[in-house]
Formats: C-alpha cells, sequence, structure tokens
C-alpha cells in the first residue's frame, strides 16, 4: 500500500512535469521545424513569411530522399550558403543534356559536412556524375555546430548524429518562448525578433524545391536598378568596409588537408567529373599561395578555380548583396570561366 506522504510526493512530481509535457507534445504536434514528421515535398508553409524548415542539411537529405525516385539525380552543387547563387540553370550549360542536378546548400557548411554528404551519395547508390564544389577560404576555420538547431547534420548523413541528438537540439530551440508564440500566433514583431536572432530566415526567392536551391536571384534586379540606394541606405557599413589587401597566413592545416584529400579521392575513385570554385569575398584577402598550391596538389590544378585573388571582384562593391554572397549573375560568370579553356600556365 502507497504511504500518503509518498503519494502526495508523486501526484505532485507528475504535476510539475506537465509543463513539459505540454510542451514536448505541442512540439511533436506543431513540429515548426518539419524534422518529426515525414517530408511532404514542401519545406515552405504555404503563406508564411518565414521559412518552417530553415535547418538546410536535413532539408536537402529528406527532399533528395523523396524527389530522386522522379528525377533521378546524377549532378551534385557542394557548399555553404554562397554556393546558392552559383544556380542549377547556370551549371547546366556546362553538362550534358540529360543532367539531373540537385543543389546541396547549407548555412556554415565545412568540409566535413561535404565529405560526409558525398559518402552518403556514394554508399547509398546515387549515381555522381557531375559535381561542383563551392569552397570558400573560411571553410578552413569553421568550426562544427552540431548543438545549434540551424547547422546539425541529418543523422543518416553523419556518424557522429542520431535521430536523438538531432530532436534534443531542435526541440531546445522550440523552447523559445518567442519560437512557440509565432507557431501560435505569428506577427510581424515576433518574425523581426526571430530573424534577428537567427532562428528563422526569410523565404529566399526563387526558392525551389525539386533542386533544393535558394537562389538570391530576384534581389540582382533590385541591387543592379538602384545600386546607389541599396548600398547606401541598407549596406552602409559595406560601403565603408576597409580592405585588408594582404594574403592570410597558411590556413589548411593536418585535419583540412586530410578532409580534402578524403573528398578528392572519393571523386577520383568514382570517376565523377568535377570542379572546384574559391570564391572571393569584398575588400578581403585572397587564399595564401601556399593554400593555393596544396589546394591545386590534391583537387588537381585543372579543377581548381581560384577567384579569391581576382582583384576586380574583390574591390567590386556592386558584386555582392552583403560581402560573402555574391551576385548571382556574377556566380554565373564564375562557372563560366572555371569551364573556359585553360592556359597551360596557371599563376596564382
Amino acid at each position: 500500500m502507497m504511504r500518503p506522504g509518498f503519494k502526495k510526493f508523486v501526484c505532485r512530481s507528475l504535476l510539475a512535469l506537465l509543463p513539459v509535457a505540454a510542451y514536448i507534445t505541442l512540439y511533436l504536434v506543431l513540429d515548426p521545424f518539419g524534422v518529426v514528421h515525414r517530408y511532404d515535398g514542401i519545406s515552405i508553409a504555404p503563406g508564411d513569411t518565414l521559412e518552417r524548415m530553415p535547418n538546410k542539411r536535413y532539408v536537402a537529405i529528406e527532399g533528395l530522399k523523396f524527389y530522386n525516385a522522379e528525377h533521378h539525380y546524377d549532378s551534385f552543387i557542394f557548399g555553404s550558403s554562397i554556393s546558392s547563387n552559383f544556380t542549377v540553370a547556370a551549371w547546366k550549360k556546362h553538362l550534358p543534356a540529360d543532367a539531373s542536378v540537385y543543389h546541396f546548400t547549407a548555412g556554415a557548411e565545412t568540409l566535413t559536412g561535404i565529405r560526409d554528404e558525398l559518402k552518403y551519395l556514394i554508399t547509398h547508390g546515387y549515381p555522381v556524375r557531375h559535381a561542383l564544389l563551392i569552397i570558400e577560404e573560411e571553410m578552413f576555420t569553421r568550426s562544427k555546430r552540431y548543438e545549434e538547431m540551424p547547422y546539425v547534420p541529418h543523422y543518416d548523413v553523419s556518424p557522429e548524429i542520431t535521430w536523438l541528438h538531432l530532436q534534443r537540439v531542435h526541440f531546445n530551440a522550440f523552447r523559445d518562448f518567442d519560437m512557440l508564440l509565432y507557431q501560435l500566433w505569428p506577427t510581424q514583431r515576433l518574425a523581426d525578433k526571430l530573424l534577428m536572432d537567427g532562428k528563422m530566415t526569410t523565404i529566399p526567392s526563387g526558392r525551389d524545391e525539386v533542386t533544393n536551391e535558394d537562389s538570391s536571384a530576384g534581389l540582382d534586379s533590385i541591387v543592379l536598378g538602384d545600386p546607389d540606394t541599396f548600398y547606401k541606405e541598407q549596406r552602409p557599413w559595406l560601403v565603408n568596409m576597409q580592405p585588408l589587401p594582404n594574403a592570410l597566413p597558411l590556413r589548411i592545416d593536418a585535419q583540412n588537408e586530410s578532409l580534402l584529400r578524403d573528398i578528392a579521392a572519393m571523386l577520383r575513385d568514382n570517376h565523377v567529373d568535377y570542379v572546384v570554385i574559391v570564391p572571393p569575398r569584398f575588400r578581403s584577402q585572397p587564399l595564401s599561395a601556399v593554400d593555393h598550391a596544396l589546394m591545386c596538389e590534391i583537387m588537381g590544378e585543372d579543377r581548381v578555380n581560384d577567384f579569391s585573388n581576382d582583384s576586380t571582384l574583390i574591390h567590386d562593391l556592386y558584386s555582392y548583396y552583403d560581402g560573402v554572397h555574391i551576385l548571382t549573375y556574377r556566380c554565373t560568370e564564375l562557372i563560366d570561366r572555371s569551364y573556359a579553356p585553360k592556359s597551360p600556365l596557371k599563376l596564382h
């Protein structure tokens, strides 16, 4: 027979757990980040002003599995959000007519992420015929961010992640009261706060579910239509940014070198036709000569296209949305230049 004191303790404990149980139930029912219920082919909720599913690493794998039976993907773009504007349409001009392209793009992507995504494709029988890798200099110093909701990888891809880990990270993000309130009663004030806090992002113009592409091509006409207004009113900090002309010291350490070699080995062993692009950054340092040489040695000099030292692009304000993300038409030019016939001598 249960003692009265113990029975009282149990009742109080259950009452204390009710808010937690209610929160967990709401998380499972609302599925605010689209990581609980089966993916339905739509990562943007109709009518929303924000992305319903901001974890692009998770979206990429679920979308791939959902659409591959119909589209039979065999060509893949890899990279961080910078890669978003290296569009499928621009790349397809340089591929066979029957190529089917899918775009892996993830915020704050790492070399580890690219390696794991490529390994996932190969081990799961996807015929990787072509690959376009957008590898910016920052990838060599970017740490893995597996405890932050927008960046945790899919558990099918990363050996370090489990389903429970992914749910825990997303549930912790949902515990933010503003996030819960927005799900129940969305307002512009809450939307602005969530955007500022990095909990969600605006719906990208040109979003394509089938190719998983988040191109910002729609912004080009705004930027180019009245660039002075756009930059002076919306990007004054960018206009006043001081140039950093000197190349950074060695950035490709032993771990990054190993990751590059793993990626290169998988590409070559599986006879993938691949191209590497190192994009420029506004008024920033180019890839150092030592790093450039090492990347060419690992990935192949004929495969690496290093635009980080392009003095015109480095200092052209009107080529960037924000100093990091490059206008779509410029990205198209970089793809075209990468596939143009090269001189036997390539100087850095």
